[in-house]
């Protein structure tokens, strides 16, 4: 599967990483501790959304997460946090779907939280651009501002994060890290109109329908 970069260039997706509890807010309306390193988890390739749909699984309480995704662009692992940022070949907005019910039962019996995230669209990724994300990045439904946030506000910076990850799985070009998401987390309905931005910039509007 492919992802876009604003230049029009297509790169193939190796991998689908997320870090859990990033920003200590959201930990907190979770009611998780704060991290004292990061922790991580995948999403299935399959689940990749480039689309401007967002269909939810029937019978399912799915919610959102907006996050800022982070291409890699070398093999390898980081010597140190400097050399991690040569790591990021692009940056982008992307919502992290979650089946919320799932994964609540999935820790409380302390097994990994895949299959409450990896059903189809649950990874949905704009095209990413070579300019980082410098401005609060936010996400709105129906019109109602329900998340914001700016990457200085998490927990573990983008190079922390890198090092890190690079240094227990070699990273490969074209995986995808998903770096958490700011609080203010919640479900979604059929219906739905999602808008996704950066500053004062809409950069995505999706309507929420639901499989047949």
């Amino acid at each position: 599967m492919y992802i876009k970069k604003n230049n029009g260039k297509k790169v193939l997706v190796r991998n689908i990483y997320c870090v859990g509890r990033n920003y200590s807010k959201h930990a907190k309306e979770l009611g998780n501790t704060k991290p004292t390193e990061p922790f991580f988890f995948q999403k299935s390739l399959p689940s990749l959304n480039t689309s401007s749909q967002i269909v939810l699984p029937s019978n399912r309480k799915i919610d959102y997460e907006i996050e800022i995704v982070l291409l890699i662009c070398r093999d390898g692992k980081s010597e140190n946090q400097k050399d991690a940022k040569s790591f990021i070949g692009g940056y982008s907005l992307g919502i992290d779907l979650t089946d919320r019910k799932y994964q609540n039962k999935l820790k409380d019996l302390k097994l990994p939280w895949l299959l409450s995230k990896s059903f189809a669209g649950a990874a949905v990724v704009l095209p990413f651009s070579d300019k980082p994300i410098e401005e609060d990045f936010w996400l709105s439904v129906n019109n109602e501002k329900k998340q914001t946030g700016n990457h200085n506000q998490m927990i573990f910076s983008f190079a922390q994060l890198i090092h890190f990850l690079s240094n227990k799985v070699p990273l490969m070009k074209g995986d995808l890290v998903f770096t958490g998401t700011p609080h203010g987390v919640g479900s979604l309905g059929v219906g739905d109109e999602i808008v996704i931005g950066v500053g004062n910039t809409t950069l995505n509007k999706f309507v929420v329908s639901s499989e047949e």
